[in-house]
């Protein structure tokens, strides 16, 4: 059997269709030449649902085969293709999980898609702070005894979400996390938005599947070499009774007309990881580790080699060094207050790797933090502060008052403020060093926010 079933349907079609009397209204190319002039070929990838194409909403032939052969290769009982992005597989996890009720546990620093799965799940969130570097302040993830704690105190929770791994690429305890959720009788959701590739190199951390958690949700796009929307939600045998509650979610929140040439990537992908992929990824952990630096974020817990994070004391010397690689063309991944985030990719050249190398090894260390990171007090639970009454308040106007909204620079799209949180100075000095270096930052219009009503 071929190891590409969709692709190879998809071909076929487009050998077979002499004139294709259905959406999408490009009929193939014909009717939309500067798609094809822009990207010859395109269009005839773009298809929809015909009978031998098979439905994401109901695979039973192609797109059967090929989720079957991503849950062979990362190990899961099930998987299930994404065409929405890890926020999908996140929101449909969370919901499947609490479509019967029960709160969700997830760190302070999670990604923002959190909220919407709570919301769809009417659920409410309790969050715990993440442990943090001494030496650099990076986030290490929950611990088991915060979670422990928050399971003890909380007894309505079914749902622990952790990411896996973190935005810096480190990963916390996510083994002990999940043995502390199962005794509570709570599912492990890994949202591994970061983290597809791991376990492909004995070099990268070990996969989420095999250190137990019962969800996961693997970022193809960004660390599996699909194109950028796609995502696999995988099942490990401990949840696979929960195969028809996660269909439903995502038959519930997803597309009913899913891109063909979004699958076709992901199955490509997969493919190309049975059969190489620690070939494939070796020249970049390589090259990675050749990026050694005073100033290089490294923790003593299992990180993505891959993610090359370098801290500064100036965050002005930091905007330097990435605008003056950005003027080079060498685009990094992120630049926030005092840090510049570079991530080596699988076809990474050698010259790029070596000018980035140099000048990381020329950078002094940061010094230690000052202090213990402070965040916002929660004063009512996140899904009640969205649903209560609002007004806009300006930027530092707003001090003291309780958000509304989520508020997150893009990316990574970690909140600095997640609804029903006390609006700190910090909070907000934060989000205006963010929007003054030039990033998206969600929930702010116009110098405003939404704050709770009074």
């Amino acid at each position: 059997m071929t190891d590409t079933p969709l692709t190879d349907a998809v071909r076929a079609y487009r050998s077979s269709a002499r004139a294709r009397l259905h959406v999408p209204a490009h009929g193939g190319g014909a009717g939309s030449p500067w798609l094809d002039a822009w990207l010859p070929g395109i269009c005839s990838w773009d298809v929809t649902e015909q009978p031998e194409l098979d439905d994401l909403s109901h695979p039973e032939g192609p797109i059967a085969a090929a989720q079957a052969a991503a849950a062979h290769l990362f190990g899961g009982a099930r998987a299930y293709y994404l065409t929405g992005g890890a926020t999908q597989g996140v929101q449909a996890a969370v919901l499947a999980s609490l479509l019967r009720g029960g709160s969700l546990l997830a760190p302070r620093d999670s990604h923002r898609s959190v909220l919407g799965a709570a919301l769809l799940a009417d659920a409410e969130v309790v969050m715990v702070s993440p442990e943090r570097d001494p030496r650099f302040g990076a986030s290490l993830g929950p611990s088991v005894e915060s979670v422990e704690r928050a399971l003890a105190q909380h007894p309505d929770i079914r749902a622990v979400l952790v990411p896996y791994p973190s935005y810096l690429g480190i990963t916390p305890d996510l083994e002990g996390i999940a043995r502390a959720a199962r005794a509570h009788g709570a599912l492990t959701i890994a949202d591994a938005a970061h983290g597809a590739h791991f376990g492909w190199h004995p070099a990268l951390p070990p996969a989420a599947l095999g250190q137990g958690a019962d969800m996961v949700v693997a970022g193809m796009h960004k660390s599996g070499g699909s194109l950028t929307q796609t995502a696999i939600l995988l099942l490990a045998e401990s949840a696979a009774e929960c195969s028809e509650d996660v269909a439903l979610a995502l038959r519930l929140i997803g597309t009913s007309s899913p891109s063909y040439l979004l699958m076709v990537s992901l199955e490509l992908a997969i493919a190309a990881a049975a059969r190489d992929g620690k070939e494939r990824i070796e020249p970049a952990v390589a090259a990675a580790a050749r990026i050694v630096s005073p100033a290089r974020v490294v923790s003593e817990r299992p990180q993505d080699p891959l993610r090359v994070a370098l801290q500064f004391d100036r965050p002005a010397d930091a905007e330097e060094l990435y605008r003056g690689f950005a003027a080079a063309g060498l685009r990094g991944e992120y630049l926030e207050e005092g840090l510049a985030l570079f991530i080596v990719p699988f076809g990474m050249p050698k010259p790029e790797i070596e000018m980035l190398s140099a000048a990381a090894a020329a950078l002094p260390a940061p010094r230690p933090p000052s202090g213990i990171r402070t965040l916002p007090t929660q004063r009512i639970a996140p899904a009640s502060a969205l649903r209560s009454p609002r007004e806009r308040r300006g930027l530092f106007e707003a001090e003291g008052r309780v958000s509304a909204d989520v508020v997150a620079p893009v990316p990574p799209g970690i909140p600095a403020l997640w609804p029903g949180e006390r609006i700190t100075q910090q909070a907000l000095s934060a989000i205006e060093r963010a929007l003054a270096q030039g990033l998206r930052v969600l929930g702010i219009e116009q110098q405003s926010l939404w704050v709770v009503a009074q």
